[in-house]
């Protein structure tokens, strides 16, 4: 069986060399991704394609609540509507993890964005107070021209909608000490051990509500938080739209993408990197079959 193996991957490798010499889509087995301080290597038991190649997004129609293929009319499945939101859930989690570990936060500031309803049209309205914070970012970015900032959205029980987000590399936005300290989900009128001061931005750069803001002290673990406001119900209120902001000037991480013959690749990964490792999981796909990953630290 083990020769058996070996021949195909040889088939495949060559295959890959013929198909790059014709401009056709390649196929890997191994996706290196490089954060700013860390790495990971996904191991995929079934070979995915290259960007060229991947499956056109099939189009639906709604008509009075149900859905229906544009080109076929066949009625959408409730597989197939679970298996989107789950997609989506995923690209959107995967995409912010990606934006906040690529990028230093370490000398920027943790905020969270509220709406008072005597100062917006309507707090419970999504597309409103998306609205009124990009106009906030944008004046920012006006005032700071190397600021970062990565914003996500979160809708209260009740429904009203608030925003939190990093922020670096904005020297000119006021903070206004509140006076205030926190340390996890407790607000103190006074210092305790374990807590960080609370600021607020001045009411003159934030117009539409409250704000509370601390400064960050480990970008990895700040990264690692913020993805966790994305849910499968922002998924689905949010759908169609938006569900994140971002400016332009982050850092993306560098893929790279190949097909090894190796069939001891997790070892061998692991045996090389030893001293960086930090952990290991495995993550069962459809398309893809068992997924590795391997995270090391730079």
């Amino acid at each position: 069986m083990a020769v058996l193996i070996d021949i195909l991957n040889e088939q495949q490798k060559q295959q890959n060399d013929l198909n790059y010499l014709l401009g056709k889509p390649i196929f890997y087995n191994l996706k290196h991704i490089e954060y700013l301080n860390n790495e990971e290597y996904r191991i995929y038991e079934y070979p995915f394609k290259s960007e060229a190649c991947q499956i056109d997004k099939v189009e639906y129609v709604d008509i009075d609540g149900v859905q229906y293929n544009k080109i076929t009319g066949q009625q959408r499945t409730d597989e197939s509507i679970e298996h989107s939101k789950n997609s989506s859930l995923s690209r959107t989690k995967q995409k912010i993890y990606d934006y906040a570990f690529c990028n230093d936060w370490s000398d920027g500031w943790f905020l969270t964005f509220t709406f008072d309803n005597d100062k917006v049209e309507n707090r419970y309205d999504y597309d409103i107070c998306y609205k009124r914070i990009n106009t906030f970012l944008r004046v920012l970015k006006r005032n700071n021209s190397d600021c970062k900032y990565l914003i996500v959205p979160e809708r209260h029980k009740d429904g009203a909608w608030h925003f939190h987000g990093l922020l670096t590399n904005c020297d000119n936005l006021k903070m206004v000490d509140s006076g205030k300290f926190s340390k996890g989900k407790h607000i103190y009128n006074h210092e305790v051990k374990g807590s960080k001061k609370i600021y607020n931005i001045n009411s003159r750069n934030w117009k539409y509500g409250f704000t509370t803001a601390t400064k960050i002290e480990d970008t990895k673990k700040v990264s690692s938080y913020i993805t966790k406001y994305i849910t499968k119900d922002l998924i689905e209120t949010t759908k169609g739209k938006h569900r994140y902001i971002y400016s332009k000037n982050l850092d993306l991480p560098i893929i790279t993408n190949t097909f090894e013959t190796d069939n001891d690749l997790t070892e061998q990964l692991l045996t090389q990197h030893n001293n960086n490792f930090e952990y290991e999981k495995k993550y069962v796909s459809d398309r893809f079959g068992t997924i590795k990953y391997i995270h090391l630290k730079k």
